[in-house]
């Protein structure tokens, strides 16, 4: 018997994440003590195996395509308890499909150059990421169209507009964390960035009502 959590971690790419940044995302993850990570490539590897094993799921990819199929398992997962964290370019990812972006809560609209900004907390009163202080990053800043019921974490200003960074949302019975901040090596080895990921992957996994 066991009490470890099986999670998946659903990535690939040479440059989007790079072979680095996905190793910092591993190494951060696999330093929560009850978390057995397992890498897989794409939303495709739902449909070779079961998933009422899984507790959790990790989604950082920049990709274009997925079939009906994976996205209806990714759906199921997430709907009947499954968590999800989601990193950085998954909400740039399949975007023609509004049913995985209903999901995520949110669509990713554009980005600027990479530049340095600032990553400020809504809250020192957090419950899942509470003693978390602003910290800045070197990264691609996101924009987004997202969902009004999303609870904001973390923000960042964009024009003199809060421009959500960190968010959660349940969707059916599962909980969903995204996380913008991710492009770059030296944002994936920040510690606020790390401590962010494991701390809402945490979230995710927990039973609802917890």
């Amino acid at each position: 018997m066991t009490d470890k959590k099986q999670v998946w971690l659903v990535s690939s790419g040479i440059v989007h994440p790079s072979f680095l940044e996905r190793f910092w995302l591993r190494r951060a993850l696999r330093r929560l003590p009850d978390v057995i990570l397992r890498q897989v490539p794409t939303l495709e590897s739902l449909l070779r195996q079961p998933l009422a094993q899984i507790r959790g799921m990790v989604l950082y990819f920049h990709q274009q395509r997925a079939s009906p199929a994976a996205l209806a398992a990714l759906e199921d997962f997430v709907s009947n308890g499954g968590g999800l964290l989601a990193l950085h370019a998954a909400t740039a990812s399949f975007p023609e499909e509004d049913r995985y972006f209903e999901i995520l809560g949110g669509r990713f609209r554009h980005h600027g150059p990479v530049g340095t900004f600032q990553v400020l907390p809504v809250s020192d009163r957090d419950q899942i990421f509470g003693n978390i202080p602003p910290f800045t990053v070197r990264d691609e800043l996101y924009v987004h169209e997202y969902d009004e019921n999303n609870r904001i974490h973390f923000y960042t200003e964009v024009d003199g507009e809060r421009q959500p960074m960190v968010w959660t949302r349940t969707h059916g019975q599962g909980r969903v964390v995204y996380s913008s901040p991710g492009h770059c090596v030296s944002t994936m080895r920040h510690p606020a960035v790390q401590d962010i990921v494991r701390r809402g992957l945490v979230w995710a996994c927990e039973e609802r009502g917890s």
